[in-house]
């Protein structure tokens, strides 16, 4: 008799969204893909793993991919550059399901000792004999990170077993004996983990001065620079696991990794303009890159990062290659964000300033001044809609086969949009774009998911697209974009759709939601995305041209909350509008045609009312259908009777990203 075994890897979101850099957040992704790998195939020098002890690996398929075959030992073509495996996957048993899990969970251990041995050696090791206990907290929290569940059931059961073995905690977080939590001073990354030097810098100054002289030593290993463990960073093993093992990672993989050219958020955010200075000012970016590097260390990255809008420019020299920091007057005004040499003449950041400013003032073809580069960037996080019952629908192994036909293609999706792909592997996919490329490289996946399963009905995907400053932290940003995905676009909007949110340092600025297809008022179908673009151009032709302005747009925001009956206006939030929708349209009408009419001749009223056409259908709600119904013209669910601003907003911030940053 054939058994199913699914066998789950966790905790994810404890594992991956701890992140404080964008290194952090690939280097988890792909270490957890890694370990997968080695539970669902076993090392092959060790002979042991699922497949290994007599299973076959029937979800997710894994024949193609990248890193399941480099952690079988074939390694032709290039080194797998993402995660590409789930912490999910289901095996076919004839024999015993316990020995089969076992061998699995064997494996997975063998292969996270030997990453973490790997750091040890290197990198703590020689620290621990100033430690307070290193030793025993590094064993404690390797020994105990890892929660492994599975469950054996009939050969057609869809998971619903693992469902319910997951509501049985039987897994207890590493700890003291009989503490409700770890010791000590804790980690700047995994906050409810401790440190690993295990002094507390509150005892005493003497504790405070091991604490620092324990860091000191990690921070000199060989192999570390100054930018890969700052000096505010202590952190617990399994956040040092992350951070460093591509530092040694022959030794933990295998194989060796590329992270010199890592980009941070603020890089990616960079893009579009740095593609804009090398194009138009090439020599005079060159210039600004060498005066950085008379006065700084340690800025540039080894290799220019990968994006498919970056060309390499010679005559720009290194300056793609820069420290994305120091393209901000801002960051390079903070001592702490761009530091300079020790030995640096006075007034060095103020003539690196007056560099930067007068390539802002540079201009390209057209003859506009490049200005300064975005301070958003974009993360994309997507997933497929209903798996299990799509499984059930269309079976296991034509799901299995799509889904790695749409893992295939998501890379080459993310870098058309200038992107860069942190995790991809079954139906999910995690990537950072730059502002202006995000919801079409959203549109596009989703696209591209429902190709793969060849257009069936049910196969669709749901994308939260997050717009963030750079000076947000990584990890709020992250739980951010699951709160999109998992609250607002699924279980809120019905899934087949999108949610995108602008999150600024001063707060949530707005959360629009909608499905990807929106029904107008004659019953059509409309690109949601087509419509927002629409109004997007509207906007930023109002420099040029009489049209919609900022200060319009937060009117009809504040006469709308009136009529809703908002006590107060709060991103995201639908209510009942007391008028129907040819009243709706014709108040839009008359508060544009006000805004113009000092701007524009006798074609001010027709112009008011093709604007009011293209901004009325995206006030209202578009919903997926319920489940067992469809509405009119076969397409999403719509409100008539509710209205909200947040597309209005979105198109405001997407017109002028930079524009009231705060």
């Amino acid at each position: 008799m054939t058994i199913r075994l699914d066998v789950s890897i966790g905790p994810v979101q404890g594992f991956v969204a701890q992140s404080r850099r964008t290194r952090d957040l690939w280097g988890s992704s792909y270490l957890l893909a890694f370990l997968s790998a080695h539970a669902m195939h076993g090392s092959v020098h060790a002979m042991r793993g699922a497949d290994a002890a007599g299973g076959a690996i029937s979800q997710p398929v894994i024949d193609d991919d990248p890193l399941y075959r480099w952690v079988c030992g074939h390694r032709d073509g290039d080194k797998p550059p993402v995660g590409s495996l789930p912490n999910h996957f289901v095996v076919s048993v004839d024999g015993d399901p316990a020995a089969v899990a076992n061998a699995a969970i064997e494996a997975f251990q063998d292969a996270w000792r030997q990453v973490c041995n790997a750091v040890w050696k290197q990198f703590v090791e020689p620290a621990s004999d100033i430690g307070n206990g290193t030793k025993q907290i590094w064993n404690r929290q390797v020994d105990n990170f890892w929660e492994i569940t599975w469950t054996a059931g009939e050969l057609n059961a869809e998971g619903g077993l693992l469902a319910r073995r997951k509501h049985w905690r039987s897994h207890c977080p590493p700890g003291e004996p009989g503490e409700p939590g770890e010791p000590g001073d804790k980690c700047a990354m995994m906050h409810d983990l401790q440190e690993l030097s295990g002094h507390v810098r509150s005892e005493s100054s003497a504790s405070r001065c091991e604490q620092d002289r324990f860091w000191r030593r990690v921070r000199v290993s060989q192999g570390l620079g100054p930018l890969d463990l700052r000096d505010h960073e202590r952190l617990c093993a399994i956040a040092l696991v992350k951070r460093l093992f591509p530092k040694v990672a022959r030794e933990a993989l295998g194989w060796n990794v590329e992270t010199s050219h890592w980009p941070s958020t603020v890089y990616v955010g960079a893009v579009p303009w740095i593609t804009r200075v090398i194009n138009a000012a090439p020599r005079q970016a060159r210039a600004y890159a060498d005066t950085v590097r008379r006065n700084a260390t340690s800025v540039f990255h080894e290799q220019q990062p990968s994006f498919a809008g970056l060309k390499n420019v010679p005559e720009a020299g290194d300056f793609t290659k820069l420290d994305a920091s120091y393209f901000h007057r801002e960051f390079v005004a903070s001592p702490r964000r761009c530091p300079l040499k020790k030995n640096v003449a006075a007034g060095a950041r103020e003539q690196l300033g007056r560099a930067l400013k007068d390539l802002y003032d540079a201009k390209d073809a057209a003859g506009q001044p490049l200005g300064a580069p975005a301070s958003f960037y974009a993360l994309l996080l997507a997933d497929g809609d209903r798996l299990g019952r799509l499984v059930g629908e269309a079976g296991g192994g034509d799901v299995s086969r799509a889904l790695a036909t749409f893992t295939g293609e998501v890379r080459k999706v993310v870098c058309r949009h200038d992107g860069v792909t942190i995790y991809a592997g079954g139906d999910d996919v995690l990537a950072m774009l730059p502002v202006t490329e995000a919801l079409s490289c959203a549109e596009s996946l989703a696209k591209c998911y429902r190709a793969a399963f060849k257009n069936r009905t049910g196969a669709t995907l749901s994308a939260a697209v997050t717009f963030a400053h750079v000076r947000l932290p990584l990890a709020g940003v992250i739980a951010e974009a699951h709160r999109l995905l998992d609250d607002v676009a699924k279980d809120g909007n019905g899934r087949d759709s999108l949610a995108a949110a602008v999150l600024k340092p001063s707060g949530l600025y707005c959360e629009w939601t909608t499905t990807w297809h929106r029904r107008l008022p004659s019953d059509e179908s409309t690109p949601a995305l087509a419509l927002l673009e629409g109004l997007v151009d509207q906007l930023k032709r109002n420099t040029t041209e009489p049209g919609l302005s900022s200060a319009l747009i937060y009117r009809i925001r504040e006469t709308l909350t009136l009529l809703c009956g908002w006590n107060r206006w709060r991103p995201g939030e639908w209510r009942a509008l007391p008028v129907d929708l040819d009243m709706l349209r014709d108040f839009l009408q008359a508060e544009i045609l006000q805004s113009l009419a000092v701007r524009m001749d006798e074609s001010a009223e027709e112009r008011a009312g093709e604007l009011a056409d293209s901004v009325c259908p995206l006030l209202r709600p578009s919903r997926a259908p319920a489940e067992n119904s469809r509405p009119a013209g076969d397409g999403p669910a719509v409100d008539d009777a509710e209205a909200g601003v947040d597309a209005l907003l979105l198109a405001r911030f997407l017109a002028n990203p930079d524009e009231d940053a705060q």
